[in-house]
């Protein structure tokens, strides 16, 4: 199908140059040994140091520009990449920010964290954010940030609650969007992907990228390295998340199963933003060899998982290996004494 205009078909925001980079790693792939490895540098986006979320604000923020929003209300962790792309738009965009973070204020102010304050974000601190209730924000219920947005509208605003992550079939445009791209940078490098592998939280960056390589037609297979424990198989909610935006796109006739949909669990840890030995080696390899700066929350243990796959022979010396960087590198000024 041709996603370039099946895209254009909806509102879009351009909040970044695109497209992004597709760098070859000659360093790590000889320090490997392995797969031929290539980074797509969504690092490299322009909202406030970069991420991956700033695809999905394009075609989420048209939407609450047509409604007149004069506040943006969202939730995430403490260090949430997403949290701090979407303050940035909201600035962009002459609106206010206000964020729900998962977690108690911690002593410091550093990274992600510190850029929030810098754009002056409203934060509300809330220990008390089950992983249940953050699955029904992702869902688009708003059981946390809804109660905010009720405040808000009873002092005249006009507040847009934005899903955690941007997980939602509008968002999943950006990442249909992104295949698309890497395709075409693939054909003028005369390459072709064996595995894409990438981080997977909400999982909405994975779905568009399902739904994008199943629209483009491409025999890419897409590894999901998930970074936090559910309470549901991930690979159901990816299964629905692309079936609800197959329905969206008039594409009746594609339907995805969650067995279709691969999302490995061995690097996770202790649980969201826990430390693991495994992501502080991705991140001081991927530093040492290609010069990227990693987070170990979720891009570091993505990497992390890329790396154990090729030492393990699972990804071999045949493959070609396209691993997208999802940003958060500034994550790593709140946490130096890690490295």
């Amino acid at each position: 199908m041709d996603i370039k205009q099946m895209i254009a078909g909806y509102p879009r925001l351009p909040l970044t140059p695109l497209p992004t980079p597709l760098e070859f790693a000659p360093n790590l792939t000889d320090y490997l040994g392995g797969p031929q490895i290539y980074i797509k540098r969504d690092d490299l986006t322009a909202l406030a140091f970069g991420g991956n979320k700033t695809r999905k604000l394009e075609f989420l923020m048209p939407q609450a520009v047509e409604q007149g929003a004069d506040t943006l209300i969202t939730l995430g962790g403490v260090q949430s990449n997403w949290v701090r792309q979407t303050v940035a738009v909201a600035r962009k965009l002459g609106m206010e920010a206000v964020a729900v973070l998962e977690g108690e204020m911690p002593q410091d102010c550093q990274g992600n964290l510190l850029l929030d304050h810098i754009m002056g974000a409203k934060l509300i601190y809330d220990p008390n954010v089950t992983q249940a209730l953050e699955d029904q924000e992702i869902q688009g219920v708003f059981p946390v940030t809804g109660k905010i947005a009720a405040d808000y509208r009873a002092m005249g605003r006009r507040p847009f609650l934005l899903p955690l992550g941007g997980a939602t079939p509008l968002g999943n445009l950006g990442y249909i969007n992104a295949v698309d791209e890497l395709n075409d940078q693939m054909q003028t490098l005369g390459i072709r992907a064996d595995y894409l592998i990438a981080a997977t939280g909400t999982g909405g960056t994975q779905a568009g990228i399902e739904c994008g390589l199943r629209l483009s037609g491409a025999g890419t297979k897409m590894l999901g390295i998930s970074v936090s424990h559910h309470t549901r198989p991930k690979e159901e909610e990816i299964a629905e998340l692309c079936n609800a935006t197959m329905q969206m796109l008039g594409c009746v006739g594609e339907h995805f199963e969650s067995q279709e949909i691969s999302v490995n669990y061995d690097y996770i840890g202790q649980g969201y933003g826990a430390v693991t030995q495994q992501a502080l080696e991705a991140v001081r390899i991927a530093a040492e060899t290609e010069g990227l700066v990693l987070c170990h929350t979720y891009a570091g243990k993505a990497f992390a998982g890329m790396i154990d796959l090729i030492r393990k022979g699972i990804l071999t010396r045949s493959d070609t290996v396209v691993f997208l960087h999802t940003g958060g590198g500034v994550a790593n000024f709140a946490h130096s004494e890690l490295f």
